[in-house]
C-alpha cells in the first residue's frame, strides 16, 4: 500500500508539473502578442482521509490589475480620438499647401491688391483689366476649392464612421460570444484564461472605437456599458449600431445620428427600438470623427465663409458705387426676401442715369428716402419711373430688383451722392440689392436685412419650422415646431421663439438696429447648439425662406465662400468692370461718363488699407482688420486648430505608452522569469519521475525477494 501511495503522489507531481510546464511555454510563446496577460499557476496539496496525497492545480489564473486594465481602455480611447481627428487635419494641412506659397489664399490676395494698382493707374487698358479679373477669379477660385475640400473631408469622415460602426459591431458581437463560452467553460471547471485574453483583445479594439466601462459580473462574464451608462453587452444580450451617411456632402447636409438597438442571440436580428447614441460617446475614434464633422470642419467653414462674405461685400460695396463705360444697358439684382409693400428703411438719395452711347446723359432722377420716410419700395419705385420718363425702367419681381433701359443702344447707371449716400443696414441701395455687384457666391455669408420688428413677413400660409438644440455632445435637448400662420410680423416670430415653452429656455432671439437676427444662448446648458432641421416658410413670391433670410444655420455662413466667383459675364467681358463714377452734376444732354475715370478703380485700391469689422466665426473673435490681416487670421486658425490636435494626439499617445508600460509590468510577460519558473517546473517534473523510477527498483527488488 506504502509504494501505491508513493506511485500516486509521483503522478500527481508529474501532471501537474506537466500543465505547469504547459503553461510557461504558453506565456514564452505570447511574450509579443498584445493584450496577452501572463498566466500562472496555483497549486494545492492533496488530502485524502486526513493524509496528504500529493499535489494538484487549484487554479490558473491571468495576472491582471483590474484599475490599469481599466486605465489603459480609457487612455486607448482617448488616443484614439485625438488620432482620429489628427489625421482629418493632415489631411486638410497638406490641401491648403505651405503658407509661404505664390498659390496660398494670402498669396493670392497680394496679388489682387497689386492687379489693382496697376488698374488704378490705367484703367482703360484692357490687358491692365483683365490681369486684375484674372488674378482676383483665381483667389475666388482657391476659396471655393478650399470650401470644397472641407465637405470633401466631412464626406469622408462620415464614410470613416460608417467603417467605425462596423469594428465596434464585430466587436461588441466577440465580446458576447467569449462571454458564453467563458461561462460554459468554467460550468466544466476548465480554464478560461486564454478565453479572457482574447476578451481582452475585443475590449482593447472596442475602446479604440468608442469610451467603455467594464463590469464584471460575479460568474466570470462581463458587461459593457459607454461611460455615460448606455449598455452595450450584457450576459444576456449585446448590442449592434447603426449609421448610414449620406452619399452627397455639402453645408446644408443633416447627417443622420449613430443609434444602438439590441440583438436577439438566438436570431442575430435587432429587436427591440433604437435609440441615438451620438451623445453617449465621450471618446474613442468615433468621438474624434464626430467632432470634426460636426464641430471642427464647420467651425473651419465658417471662418472661411466670414472671410468669403467680408471679401465679397467690399468689393461689391465699392463695385456698385461705381459703373462700367459704357455702361450696360441693364442691371439686375440678385434675389432677396422685399416686395414692393415693404417700407424701404434707406436713408439718404440715390440718383438713377440713362446714357447714350456718347455716354450723354438721356434722363436722370433722384429720389430723396429722407423726405418719404414712410413710402414703400412700390412708391419708390413709381417716382424714379416717373423721373426717367420712360428712358428706363426700374421694378421689383420675385425679390429681384432691375434697371432696364428702353433703348437697346443706352446704358443705365444706379449713383450715389458721396456727402448723401443712401443707406440701408449699413448699403447703398444698388449694394443692398446687388445690381452691380462684382462677386457672388451661394450665400451672401451676411445678413444685415435692415427689417424693422414691426415690419409684416409676408410669409405665405402652411409655412413651419423646425428647431432642434443639441448639447456639446450632439444630444438633442428639445425641439420646436413653428407655425408662422400664427403670426404676422417679425416681432411674433421672435416672441414665439423667445416663450419658455418654446427655445426660450435655451435662446434669446433679438432683431438689431441693423436687421440682424440673433439667437444667444441664455447659459442654462454650455455648448449648446441651435439646428435648423426644415423650413417650409416663403416669403411672398421670392422663394426665401426665413432662415435664407437671416442667415440661422452654420451652412448659410460656410455657404459664402461655395461657388465664390466673379459675376456672370465679368470673366468674359473686361468691359463689364466698373472702375468709372457718374458725373453727377451732368445734366441732360451732356457727358457723364469717361473711359479714363479712375475714380471708381482708386477706390477699389483703398479696400487693401481699409480696416474691416468681422463677426465671430468658429474660433475666431470678432475684430477690426484689413482683408490681407483677416486672410491670414483664418489661414492661422486653420494651423492653430491643427497644431493644437496634433499636440493632444502626442500627450495622448505617450499617456497610453506609459498607462501601458505600467499595466504590462504587471500583467506582460517577462521572459527571464518564465524560463527560471521553466527550470523550477522541470526539475521537480523529473523529481516526480524519479520517484517512479524509484519505487519501479523497490517493486522489482520485491518481486525478486519473492
Amino acid at each position: 500500500m506504502a509504494l501505491n501511495s508513493i506511485i500516486h503522489t509521483s503522478v500527481t507531481g508529474l501532471l501537474t508539473n506537466q500543465e505547469a510546464l504547459r503553461v510557461t511555454s504558453n506565456n514564452i510563446t505570447n511574450v509579443n502578442t498584445p493584450d496577452y496577460a501572463r498566466q500562472v499557476v496555483s497549486t494545492e496539496a492533496n488530502v485524502n482521509g486526513g493524509l496528504s496525497s500529493g499535489v494538484s492545480i487549484a487554479a490558473i489564473e491571468r495576472v491582471v490589475d483590474k484599475f490599469l486594465d481599466a486605465a489603459t481602455l480609457r487612455a486607448t480611447s482617448d488616443a484614439s480620438q485625438f488620432s482620429a481627428m489628427r489625421d482629418i487635419h493632415e489631411r486638410l494641412q497638406s490641401a491648403l499647401g505651405r503658407p509661404d506659397s505664390e498659390t496660398s489664399l494670402s498669396a493670392r490676395m497680394n496679388k489682387v491688391f497689386t492687379a489693382l494698382g496697376g488698374l488704378a493707374f490705367n484703367p482703360s487698358d484692357s490687358v491692365t483689366r483683365q490681369q486684375f479679373l484674372s488674378d482676383l477669379q483665381a483667389y475666388t477660385e482657391e476659396a471655393a476649392r478650399i470650401a470644397n475640400e472641407l465637405q470633401s473631408l466631412r464626406a469622408d469622415t462620415s464614410r470613416q464612421i460608417e467603417s467605425q460602426v462596423g469594428s465596434v459591431n464585430e466587436a461588441l458581437r466577440q465580446i458576447f460570444e467569449l462571454n458564453v463560452k467563458i461561462l460554459d467553460q468554467r460550468g466544466r471547471g476548465g480554464d478560461v484564461a486564454g478565453l479572457e485574453n482574447q476578451r481582452q483583445a475585443a475590449l482593447t479594439t472596442l475602446s479604440k472605437s468608442v469610451d467603455i466601462r467594464i463590469l464584471e459580473n460575479g460568474d466570470g462574464s462581463i458587461s459593457v456599458n459607454t461611460l455615460t451608462g448606455a449598455q452595450l453587452v450584457t450576459p444576456a444580450f449585446y448590442t449592434a449600431l447603426r449609421y448610414e451617411g449620406p452619399g452627397v456632402v455639402s453645408a446644408e447636409t443633416k447627417f443622420p445620428p449613430i443609434t444602438v438597438q439590441r440583438v436577439d442571440p438566438s436570431t442575430g436580428q435587432p429587436a427591440g427600438t433604437p435609440r441615438v447614441l451620438d451623445g453617449d460617446i465621450r471618446s474613442g475614434a468615433l468621438r474624434g470623427l464626430l467632432d470634426m464633422r460636426d464641430r471642427q470642419l464647420v467651425d473651419l467653414s465658417v471662418a472661411l465663409g466670414e472671410l468669403s462674405a467680408r471679401v465679397a461685400d467690399e468689393f461689391n460695396a465699392v463695385h456698385n458705387l461705381n459703373t462700367a463705360v459704357p455702361p450696360p444697358n441693364q442691371l439686375v439684382g440678385k434675389t432677396t426676401a422685399y416686395t414692393g409693400t415693404d417700407l424701404h428703411h434707406f436713408t439718404g438719395s440715390v440718383t438713377f442715369a440713362v446714357v447714350d452711347t456718347a455716354e450723354q446723359v438721356v434722363a436722370k432722377t433722384t429720389y430723396d428716402f429722407d423726405a418719404n420716410p414712410g413710402a414703400t419700395l412700390a412708391d419708390m419705385i413709381s417716382a424714379v419711373n416717373a423721373g426717367l420718363g420712360g428712358a428706363a425702367t426700374l421694378s421689383l419681381s420675385g425679390g429681384v430688383m432691375s434697371l432696364v433701359a428702353a433703348n437697346a443702344n443706352d446704358g443705365v447707371v444706379i449713383a450715389e451722392d458721396p456727402n448723401n449716400t443712401s443707406q440701408r443696414a449699413g448699403r447703398s441701395f444698388a449694394h443692398f440689392f446687388g445690381m452691380n455687384d462684382l462677386l457672388t457666391a451661394r450665400s451672401p455669408g451676411l445678413f444685415e436685412t435692415g427689417v424693422a420688428a414691426t415690419d409684416a413677413h409676408n410669409i405665405q400660409p402652411g409655412g413651419q419650422m423646425d428647431f432642434k438644440v443639441r448639447d456639446a455632445f450632439g444630444r438633442t435637448i428639445v425641439t420646436f415646431s413653428l407655425d408662422t400662420d400664427t403670426t404676422t410680423t417679425y416681432a411674433d416670430v421672435i416672441n414665439a421663439l423667445n416663450a419658455p415653452t418654446a427655445l426660450g429656455t435655451y435662446f434669446t432671439f433679438a432683431l438689431d438696429a441693423k436687421g440682424v437676427l440673433s439667437a444667444t444662448p441664455t447659459g442654462a446648458l454650455n455648448g449648446v447648439a441651435l439646428d435648423v432641421v426644415n423650413d417650409t416658410t416663403q416669403i411672398a413670391d421670392t422663394g426665401v425662406s426665413l432662415s435664407v433670410l437671416f442667415g440661422l444655420g452654420d451652412q448659410h455662413r460656410a455657404n459664402a465662400a461655395v461657388d465664390m466667383r466673379p459675376a456672370e459675364g465679368v470673366p468674359d467681358n473686361a468691359g463689364l468692370l466698373a472702375t468709372a463714377r457718374l458725373d453727377l452734376t451732368a445734366g441732360v444732354g451732356q457727358v457723364a461718363l469717361a473711359p479714363g475715370d479712375q475714380t471708381g478703380a482708386l477706390a477699389l485700391q483703398q479696400l487693401e488699407n481699409k480696416v474691416i469689422s468681422t463677426a465671430a466665426a468658429g474660433e475666431l473673435a470678432a475684430q477690426s482688420r484689413t482683408l490681407s490681416s483677416f486672410n491670414a487670421a483664418v489661414l492661422g486658425n486653420f494651423a492653430v486648430s491643427s497644431d493644437r490636435v496634433i499636440t493632444q494626439a502626442e500627450d495622448s499617445e505617450s499617456l497610453r505608452l506609459e498607462v501601458d508600460l505600467q499595466r504590462q509590468s504587471v500583467s506582460g510577460v517577462n521572459l527571464d522569469e518564465e524560463l527560471a519558473n521553466l527550470v523550477v517546473f522541470q526539475n521537480s517534473y523529473n523529481a516526480a519521475a524519479r520517484m517512479l523510477s524509484t519505487v519501479q527498483e523497490l517493486f522489482d527488488a520485491l518481486l525478486t525477494a519473492v
